[in-house]
């Protein structure tokens, strides 16, 4: 399909959104807009969307709704794309603060490996110490620190997922 094009159809649009169309514009315009295809469909679509434009407005203003200034609009559409520009800018600094969670993590469960055999001496001197003062409960003791011992590195990762889950949370949702 090709289109086609008309030198004076700037000169329809302009004279229907001037409101000079059609008694404010001179003959030769009006015949011209008869007789080219181009100009005519133009008017029909611009005569169309100007009386769209109109009654809209009118009935905006019937209802209490001023329509705003243009001034008021300009400065409306420029601080949303300063707000939007600030969230572009935002985003690496989230995913910055994701990876550094990530490494507080890793640091975290690295220390805790390379402090275990230190907290599990001193668990077993523990041990030896309540052996010596409750010969009697020798065996529940043994019992409950065999327990403690396996089960402290589980107790400490999931303690510190569940210190580090809210904050996650909050950074993810933060934007939103």
């Amino acid at each position: 399909m090709t289109s086609q094009v008309c030198v004076r159809e700037m000169e329809v649009v302009e004279a229907v959104l001037g409101r000079r169309w059609p008694d404010g514009c001179d003959d030769e315009l009006r015949q011209h807009a008869s007789a080219c295809p181009v100009c005519a469909d133009v008017l029909t679509v611009t005569s169309a969307l100007r009386d769209d434009f109109n009654s809209t407005r009118d009935d905006l203003q019937q209802r209490g709704y001023p329509l705003p200034s243009a001034g008021q609009i300009w400065w409306r559409a420029a601080v949303r794309a300063r707000a939007d520009a600030t969230r572009a800018a935002a985003r690496p600094l989230v995913w910055g603060y994701g990876i550094a969670a990530a490494c507080v993590a890793g640091l975290l469960a690295t220390s805790a490996a390379v402090l275990w055999p230190s907290v599990q001496s001193n668990l077993e001197r523990m041990e030896i110490l309540a052996a010596r003062i409750t010969p009697r409960a020798d065996r529940a003791a043994d019992a409950l620190m065999a327990t403690v011992q396996a089960q402290l590195p589980l107790v400490l990762v999931g303690a510190a997922c569940l210190l580090a889950a809210p904050i996650a949370v909050y950074l993810a949702l933060r934007e939103e």
